[in-house]
């Protein structure tokens, strides 16, 4: 499994599950930052239990063994196994053991029979060729609304409340609204969709007071991070088991799945310049 996002956690405990009903089964999950804690998430504290619980469930996993974590792991190639031909030469055909070789930029290598990317998506745009859109180029949502979504400078906090003022395209009446609105954010909830397409609606019926009427309140702990060790979406330990956990390698409650957490802190949004590839793929530097 490569990816660290809740698609991936969903992923990783559906193949927990086969691995109860196929013993042997041995689940790798690769991951491109130093940790996993932005998967696990606020836990308790997360505003959405039920994504709290999502990420709690992961990590009670990784820790009891069922899942092999290797963090710091950017992938640079992907090859599959090779066996002998007929000719002398090598084919890919069926071989003994796993038949992928993943290898990671700083030349670690994972072996695996079936690898999982759950790493991002992008929009297809092919369908509207022939309309006129404005799109923001980095995350490919409408233009207005890209810079409030963008995870490359999106920290802590939520995203404003928005409609059809903002996901409007020169195109008259012409609207993307729910997951696809936010083009290759990862950040979108369905409780934004709902007041997207309500806005919407309201727009096309010509009311455009509740149109531009936008009110939404969306749970602020564990929304979105691009710095997972200090926004909304993964709490800090307390002080009385930062100290423990430093000695230890891991939090002073070990294998338990309950630890003491303070809130981190949520102040006013600031721009946070991190590595990602959506700026990558448009000339940002990505350091």
């Amino acid at each position: 499994m490569v990816g660290a996002g809740h698609s991936a956690a969903n992923t990783l405990i559906s193949l927990s599950e086969l691995a109860k009903a196929e013993p042997g089964t041995r689940i790798l999950w690769a991951v491109r930052g130093p940790s996993a804690a932005k998967v696990y998430g606020g836990g308790d504290l997360d505003g959405l239990p039920a994504r709290g619980q999502l990420g709690a469930r992961v990590r009670r996993l990784v820790e009891a063994g069922t899942i092999e974590l290797h963090t710091g792991f950017g992938v640079a190639a992907l090859a599959a196994a090779r066996a002998p031909a007929d000719d002398g030469g090598t084919s890919p055909a069926a071989v003994d053991g796993p038949s992928v070789t993943v290898t990671a930029v700083d030349g670690r290598t994972l072996q695996a029979d079936v690898v999982v990317p759950c790493t991002g998506f992008r929009p297809d745009l092919n369908i509207l060729r022939e309309l006129r859109l404005n799109l923001d180029p980095a995350v490919e949502a409408p233009t207005a609304l890209g810079p409030l979504i963008d995870p490359e400078f999106h920290s802590c906090g939520t995203v404003p409340p928005h409609g059809a003022a903002l996901l409007a395209h020169p195109d008259r009446d012409f609207y993307i609204v729910g997951m696809k609105s936010y083009g290759r954010a990862p950040t979108f909830l369905l409780a934004t969709g709902y007041e997207q397409v309500r806005s919407v609606a309201a727009a096309l019926a010509g009311d455009r007071a509740a149109a531009d009427t936008v009110q939404l309140e969306l749970p602020e702990t564990g929304v979105c991070s691009t710095d997972a060790g200090t926004s909304c979406d993964v709490p800090v330990p307390s002080r009385e088991t930062a100290g423990a956990g430093a000695a230890t390698g891991r939090t002073a409650a070990g294998a338990a799945d309950v630890v003491e957490l303070e809130p981190a802190c949520c102040g006013t949004p600031e721009p946070v310049l991190v590595g990602f590839p959506t700026g990558l793929s448009h000339g940002r530097s990505g350091e």
